[in-house]
């Protein structure tokens, strides 16, 4: 008797799936036999002159693998509960979304969609998907993009990134529990077809769809987890994990290693190079230096700052250094008794020193701060400017009542572990007292307990750095509106929300009106800013498609090796 469709569905799945925990297996075979055969020729325990050393990343190129640092370790490999740069890097390569962006532009390009059209009055977007499947046969539809966003919106789930979204018609208001699901402006009109209506323009949306926030989720596998409303809930992990990117989830240790295989069902696996990759967490830079430098990974995640000149001297054909997209500033509660009075923020801001703080402990790789939104961005210039005035600042905090310091509650300063997070708090921490009287305590925790307290707005100041989710200036004064998931400060504002609801509709003038709205946020101060972004690590000169963008982002289908 001849098997029914389901019967032989079943069984073809039961066969990748075996096919899959081999090739798994292979990996991690190939990875021990690395370390060991490293170890045999490197003479461990051995004479020491017994053998030329052959380092592990040369053996790993061998294979395909690729080793790379990636900060701490990340929060979370659920695209809806991800909030962190280190996610983000891993989330690329295991998902994609309607669009994904070039790696080297970071135009918006096809991703699931091999196309879109946009009605004349930019509010109807439709989206024609390509025929591609999950990891495990099962085919990527429209309803796979239906459920992700109702689940990120959903707000049983709590999505820090669901503001993303808040483009869609009444997005807002379901994440708020205010309309129900159903008036979504989101619909599957077929398999093949998705169709996404906004409540007003939004001239970035390709390049915002391409956000892992975005990603299609496995429906099947994430509603069998029990997961719809629920974090993680275990679908996210190597021995249930389904993804329809370029590499698929092969191996997690947590606060090891993270590794990830190619993914054979991806839609463009013929132009995929690399065979797996590995992303180790490193919370010391010194400890990821030497790991570069005794040849354990190919690019790192970070350079400690005191080692710049060293390698701009000894070894610039593996020194990095490039302009990121990123706004590094303390959110302040504003719900402290002195915090939020304005006059306490504007003293706190004007008795800063940004360029020493970015000479002495920076080593003048990143520029101070005097406005929000950073440089780089096309067709958008800052014009707003901070200034700094140590003989202002004393008289505003006299004038709210505290003159000197005196009086003052106490402040509390969060940061969380990293190369320079404690180090600026010191030198702003002297900076504050010397000029201002203020003594403020710092407070170093590790970065899983400042995810959660930040979340709870469980401090009075915060350390916060933002790297831009797409190139627009949006992605940056987006944060700050009225009730976005990321709003640390607890600011309202409604000029400033009306800017922002006004640039969608400003054509040629959107600049202009995003320039007022950065200044409305200047002039009321519920984040300080303190400096922009640059990026300074190692790479070894062999991993090429590693192209310098403004993002950071570098997906790995685009990887490969190379000789130097």
């Amino acid at each position: 008797m001849g098997r029914s469709n389901l019967e032989r569905r079943t069984l073809n799945v039961q066969r990748r799936k075996k096919k899959l925990r081999s090739s798994a297996l292979d990996v991690r075979r190939s990875t021990f036999a690395i370390s060991l055969l490293a170890c045999c020729l490197c003479g461990c325990g051995g004479p020491k002159d017994a053998t030329p050393k052959i380092r592990p990343v040369d053996l790993a190129i061998d294979q395909g693998l690729l080793i790379r640092g990636n900060g701490a370790e990340p929060e979370s490999l659920d695209p809806h509960a991800a909030t962190s740069v280190s996610s983000g890097n891993i989330l690329i390569n295991l998902f994609e979304g309607l669009t994904r962006l070039n790696a080297e532009t970071l135009a918006p390009e096809p991703g699931m969609a091999e196309s879109w059209e946009v009605s004349p009055d930019g509010l109807i977007w439709t989206f024609t998907l390509r025929e591609a499947v999950w990891s495990d046969g099962t085919p990527v539809t429209a309803q796979d993009f239906d459920f992700s966003f109702r689940r990120l919106l959903n707000p049983e789930f709590g999505a820090s990134y669901a503001f993303m979204l808040f483009a869609i018609e009444n997005a807002e208001q379901v994440n708020k529990g205010e309309m129900p699901p159903e008036s979504l402006g989101v619909e599957a009109l077929d398999e093949r077809t998705l169709q996404l209506t906004l409540h007003k323009p939004m001239p970035p949306l390709a390049g915002m769809l391409a956000h892992w926030t975005a990603f299609p989720l496995p429906r099947h596998v994430v509603q069998a987890a029990g997961a719809e409303t629920r974090r993680d809930v275990g679908w996210v992990r190597p021995e249930t994990f389904v993804g329809n990117g370029a590499y698929l989830l092969d191996a997690s240790e947590d606060e090891a290693r993270i590794r990830i295989r190619k993914n054979d069902s991806y839609w463009q696996a013929d132009a995929v190079t690399l065979s797996a990759a590995e992303f180790i967490p490193f919370t010391d830079p010194g400890a990821e230096e030497r790991a570069f430098r005794s040849g354990e990974i190919h690019v790192s995640y970070s350079l400690p700052r005191h080692r710049l000149p060293h390698y701009r001297e000894k070894a610039p054909e593996v020194l990095r250094v490039d302009p990121y997209l990123e706004s590094v500033v303390y959110a302040v509660n504003l719900s402290h008794p002195a915090l939020g009075d304005l006059r306490v923020r504007k003293a706190l801001s004007l008795a800063l020193d940004r360029k020493a703080l970015t000479t002495s402990v920076l080593y003048g790789v990143r520029e101070p701060a005097s406005h929000y939104v950073p440089p780089g961005i096309p067709g958008y210039t800052s014009k707003g400017r901070l200034t700094e005035d140590q003989a202002r600042a004393k008289k505003l905090l006299a004038e709210a009542g505290y003159p000197n310091g005196e009086g003052i509650p106490p402040i509390r300063l969060m940061y969380p572990t990293g190369q320079d997070t404690q180090r600026v708090a010191e030198v702003i921490q002297q900076q504050w007292l010397g000029t201002l009287g203020i003594r403020i305590e710092i407070e170093n925790v590790e970065r899983r307990t400042y995810f959660s307290r930040r979340r709870e707005r469980d401090f009075d100041l915060c350390y916060f750095g933002w790297v831009g989710d797409f190139v627009d200036p949006m992605t940056y004064l987006g944060l700050w509106t009225t009730g976005a998931g990321n709003n640390l400060a607890g600011w309202s504002d409604e000029v400033y929300d009306d800017l922002l609801i006004q640039a969608a509709n400003a054509g040629g003038e959107r600049a202009t009106v995003l320039d007022h709205a950065e200044q409305r946020l200047l002039d009321d101060l519920p984040v300080i800013p303190l400096y922009f972004g640059a990026n300074q690590y190692l790479k070894d000169p062999r991993v090429s498609g590693w192209h310098t963008n403004l993002l950071d982002q570098h997906p790995l289908r685009a990887v490969s090796f190379s000789a130097p």
